[in-house]
């Protein structure tokens, strides 16, 4: 009996590390980039001016220049003239399509919830259309887009104040009738100059975001790696810390290089078909495939993202890392660029009529 448990306790001891107990947990981090442009104008092209052209009746109650103003595309200079690119909205008419006056019933309760009666309320629902349009065209006459931002065909409703009686529903309709429309006028010209704002940014700009993301950290402690995973982890923080859109990314790149070799050691170390071992390996592509990925690295995440659905471990994860590798890939190449990090010095930006050139670098 001696013998059988010491053969049992020395064969428990050789158990290789992976049979050890292996929690992930995410730990998050942020990142700080460039947005690329989805639409990329010509290189040279660094400033615009906005125009807005409102209909007849529409400009008495509104400021065009100020209008104007609302409209921005980050990572380009506003001119107000002789620009590379010249966005120009035209704002129609609100058209009240229909008034219908309308009630609501209100249920009054006592404070134990009992109904104790009804109270109603009438109001005035109004249906209306808008309509607006921008186009774009740089200095040379060409059209680069049209960006259409409201239309007649679809019908909005606006709901008006709500009376006690419908005599004082009508009567304020009656009265206010162009409080009100102004009203809906400003938060319809609002509305379209936001989503064109949006739209331009999304197409052409060259927006700094700062995004929240995780990895996945082995987190038990008695688990050989334990300790060392963690300093990975803290060397990865320190390195994403120093990380900027305005700043390439040669420091993050050395500062990330520790971790990366350690990733890679685990990968090999914990190689066995047990589902310990896939856990270790599937932290190790996963989290290797984001810091790619942040690095601006799309090949190299790809690769990690394909061998992390071969693991067999959740290949969902691989498919989503897949998929962002790809489209940062395609980014990439449309923009021409190499990185998603870089200095922008707007103040130096001139049009294309000025003597001397600019650039982005």
């Amino acid at each position: 009996m001696k013998n059988l448990m010491t053969a049992i306790l020395l064969s428990i001891a050789s158990l290789p590390a992976a049979a050890q107990k292996v929690d992930l947990d995410k730990f998050t981090f942020t990142a700080n980039y460039r947005v690329l442009p989805r639409e990329p104008l010509d290189s040279s092209y660094h400033t615009y001016q906005v125009a807005i052209k409102a209909s007849p009746t529409m400009r008495p109650n509104i400021r065009e220049g100020e209008l104007a103003q609302l409209v921005n595309i980050p990572g380009w200079k506003r001119l107000t003239e002789r620009a590379h690119i010249l966005v120009q909205a035209r704002l129609e008419d609100v058209v009240i399509e229909k008034t219908e006056l309308q009630q609501r019933d209100e249920v009054l309760k006592d404070k134990n919830g009992k109904e104790t009666g009804r109270r109603t309320w009438y109001f005035q629902m109004i249906t209306y259309t808008f309509a607006a349009q921008a186009t774009v065209v740089d200095y040379k006459g060409v059209l680069i887009s049209t960006i259409p931002l409201a239309n007649r065909g679809y019908k909005q409703t606006y709901k008006g104040a709500e009376f006690s009686t419908a005599t004082e529903a009508n009567i304020d309709y009656k009265y206010g009738q162009m409080v009100t429309l102004n009203l809906i006028m400003r938060q319809m010209v609002s509305s379209a100059l936001n989503n064109l704002s949006n739209i331009l940014s999304s197409n052409y700009g060259y927006l700094e975001t700062t995004v929240n993301d995780y990895l996945w950290i082995l987190n038990s402690r008695k688990h050989p790696e334990n300790d060392k995973y963690h300093q990975a982890w803290l060397q990865f923080k320190q390195a994403m810390f120093t990380m900027s859109a305005e700043e390439p990314l040669d420091n993050v790149r050395e500062m990330m290089q520790p971790v990366i070799s350690y990733l890679n050691k685990i990968k090999k170390q914990y190689r066995s078909t047990s589902k310990t071992d896939r856990k270790m390996r599937y932290a190790s592509f996963y989290n290797l495939a984001k810091i790619y990925y942040y690095l601006d690295d799309p090949d190299n995440a790809l690769a990690e993202a394909a061998a992390l659905q071969v693991n067999d471990f959740d290949d969902k994860d691989g498919r989503r890392l897949e998929a962002a590798a790809t489209d940062l890939k395609y980014q990439l190449k449309q923009s021409q660029m190499h990185s998603r990090h870089f200095a922008i010095r707007v103040e130096d930006f001139t049009g294309p009529y000025d003597m001397v050139s600019s650039s982005m670098y």
